[in-house]
């Protein structure tokens, strides 16, 4: 049987490709923000879409009937076919997955920065310029404060982190002294 992120990264791709040859990621995009906001907000709409006992077809009527008017085909059909499959829950993980995608298409990536107190906005301009150097895509950063790095800063970017932060220099400056052979 395939993981849970697996389906979900295949259904994401269909959607995303049926979004692109319809000219629509940002539409697609903002109507998955939108049903994801109702699912949120109106915990009915939630339950009756989870009801295992409701047969499918009557939860993509009555996914239809609240969608209507709210959001684009593209994003109804689709709901409608995670329901039709049984995959209802994997909507939040495609949802990720998605927006994954169109910042990949769009030569974006996310990089999280923490540091031990929060950073200038010259600090936050310096280091995004430097992480776009890096990877030749636009960066889209956010911030975490966290005082036990004690200084400088950790940045993860996709799976890479780049490990700068006070606390770390430190450990490596302990583990050489305790690996240095002591003088007779």
């Amino acid at each position: 049987m395939k993981q849970p992120a697996a389906v979900a990264r295949k259904y994401a791709l269909a959607l995303f490709r049926a979004a692109r040859e319809r000219g629509a990621l940002d539409a697609v995009g903002g109507d998955l923000a939108a049903i994801g906001g109702l699912l949120r907000s109106d915990p009915d709409f939630a339950r009756v879409l989870e009801m295992p006992d409701l047969p499918q077809s009557e939860k993509r009527a009555f996914a239809g009937r609240v969608l209507a008017g709210r959001v684009g085909p593209v994003a109804v059909e689709f709901l409608e076919l995670l329901l039709t499959k049984g995959r209802f829950g994997l909507l939040a993980a495609v949802v990720e997955r998605y927006r994954e995608l169109v910042e990949e298409e769009r030569g974006i990536v996310r990089a999280r920065a923490v540091t031990a107190v929060r950073l200038t906005d010259a600090e936050r301009a310096g280091l995004v310029e430097r992480l776009q150097r890096v990877t030749g895509k636009q960066v889209l950063l956010s911030e975490v404060v966290d005082p036990a790095i004690l200084g400088g800063v950790v940045v993860t970017v996709g799976d890479r982190i780049i490990d700068g932060s006070v606390r770390s220099t430190l450990r490596e400056l302990r583990d050489s002294l305790l690996a240095a052979p002591l003088p007779s």
